[in-house]
């Protein structure tokens, strides 16, 4: 589900979500209360490495931090072998890793039809 609401908007409904005060919500993220302020505002707007180091520091999802996007949290591997996984993924070139996602999406598919 998409949200409408401006980025600031979400950001103090995850904090007051938190229970949070926003001198709490800041120490981690090396900016002011008063920055955070004009933030959930909307009289400024978070920079991209703020917006990382938020997701970083309370495991949101990027996606749903900028746009509303999906989850609010970040998919975690469940296992030792998905993380695994999420690393080679992310460690191969991008034409490598579409190719290996695209056998693995054709194998789920015959799994989950039953096609040997």
């Amino acid at each position: 589900m998409e949200s409408k609401k401006p980025i600031g908007q979400r950001i103090r409904e995850l904090r007051k979500e938190m229970q949070m005060k926003q001198a709490d919500f800041v120490s981690g993220l090396s900016i002011s209360r008063s920055y955070l302020s004009k933030i959930e505002n909307g009289d400024e707007q978070p920079g991209r490495e703020l917006l990382i180091r938020m997701c970083n520091e309370f495991g949101l999802s990027l996606d749903w931090l900028t746009s509303g996007v999906g989850d609010m949290r970040k998919a975690e591997a469940q296992n030792d072998e998905e993380a695994l996984l999420l690393y080679a993924f992310r460690s191969m070139p991008r034409d490598e890793a579409e190719t290996h996602l695209k056998l693995m999406l054709q194998r789920v598919k015959k799994d989950v039809s039953g096609d040997a």
